[in-house]
């Protein structure tokens, strides 16, 4: 890490926290933020490099540590792991995660296996019948061929957890806000199944963790797509709000979730929002939205907050379809201080462009408010 030398760290004890006096966020990074992702994912019906590559989480690090972030990394999972399953299972269900945990193993042992896992087929409305041959758990379990498992995938999972775990730990004692640096991201990973890059929800864990301290927790997702698995967990839970600010499903991934009449049900009925936004949305339109969401989390009466933090609704993401500017993340980043909560930033998408160190940097700044 010899590129980050003479950067300084800076970090103030937070007092008071009604008070908005300047404040220095900590940043609680995986052990695995700069470890090597999957090789391809299918885009268009094409094959093409997978984007969460390794520099994607060098560059978000530089972009905390130029912000002033005191750095500070999670454990590997393996000193933890009882500690880390407990909170998984507290989200996800057992036999996804035991599959998880033995999915490339058992699948490496296949004749002919390729090296990272995808669904050739995928149990649809009218199959019913449950196989636990390898291919056909892979199609149960993974949703689409942008979330390919391989050798290192549940160990690269287990680290963003850990993460998540200390940040959670930072705010329960106290801290007003900390930054969990993930890799891989979570938004999109259901109760039992993977989809979009995600395996374990990072977010919806780090949710239920503060649940243990708080009466009411919600969620902004500001990420450029719909998460969709944030929201199937919680969906029928009305102590934990879910939000999320996305580019408009209909024509977007992950295009069967995240329209307006999604609310929630039951004990959940009304503590979901997802409010889509066209191709091109600039910050105008970006803004309104999130002071809708802030609206909504004052109303709700959150003691505390999880934002799902992507950065690829900047203008030249190769994922996104927004126009936002790197400036936008300061004031982003204003406007969920207002909320004065303590905050938790947990790591989703942003892929890698020139811009994305600055994005971070700006998005810290602007919640600093320096």
């Amino acid at each position: 890490m010899s590129d980050l030398a003479g950067v300084e760290i800076k970090h103030e004890i937070i007092k008071n926290r009604n008070s908005y006096y300047f404040i220095y966020m900590k940043a609680i990074v995986s052990p695995y933020f700069e470890a090597q992702g999957p090789s391809q994912f299918l885009q268009r019906g094409r094959f093409v490099e997978h984007p969460d590559v390794a520099p994607r989480g060098r560059q978000i690090l530089l972009g905390l540590l130029e912000a002033g972030c005191e750095i500070e990394f999670a454990p590997p999972p393996e000193l933890c792991i009882s500690i880390l399953r407990e909170s998984i299972l507290a989200v996800h269900d057992t036999k996804y995660i035991d599959y998880l945990r033995v999915a490339w193993s058992h699948w490496s042992q296949i004749q002919n296996a390729s090296t990272e896992i995808f669904p050739n087929i995928s149990p649809n409305r009218h199959m019913v019948n449950f196989n636990e041959n390898p291919v056909a758990l892979a199609g149960w379990y993974i949703a689409d061929c942008a979330a390919p498992i391989g050798q290192f995938t549940w160990e690269n999972s287990l680290g963003s957890v850990s993460a998540v775990i200390v940040a959670t730990s930072r705010i329960k004692a106290g801290e007003l806000v900390v930054y969990a640096l993930c890799r891989p991201s979570g938004h999109h990973a259901c109760r039992d199944m993977a989809m979009g890059m995600c395996f374990l929800n990072n977010s919806a864990i780090a949710a239920v963790e503060l649940r243990k301290q708080f009466d009411r927790v919600a969620i902004i997702d500001i990420d450029m797509h719909h998460g969709n698995g944030t929201q199937q967990i919680f969906y029928q839970r009305g102590d934990i709000l879910t939000i999320s600010i996305h580019g408009d499903s209909r024509d977007f991934y992950p295009f069967y979730s995240g329209f307006e009449n999604e609310c929630g049900s039951g004990d959940g009925e009304g503590y979901n929002l997802n409010i889509p936004l066209p191709k091109g949305s600039n910050e105008a339109f970006y803004l309104k939205a999130l002071e809708k969401s802030a609206s909504r989390v004052l109303s709700f009466k959150a003691e505390a907050l999880v934002v799902a933090t992507g950065f690829d609704t900047f203008k030249s993401d190769p994922l996104g379809c927004f126009a936002l500017e790197s400036n936008s993340y300061y004031k982003i980043g204003r406007m969920i201080r207002s909320l004065n909560l303590p905050t938790l930033f947990v790591q989703e998408g942003g892929y890698f462009v020139e811009a994305l160190r600055e994005n971070a940097r700006q998005l810290v700044k602007g919640f600093e408010n320096v």
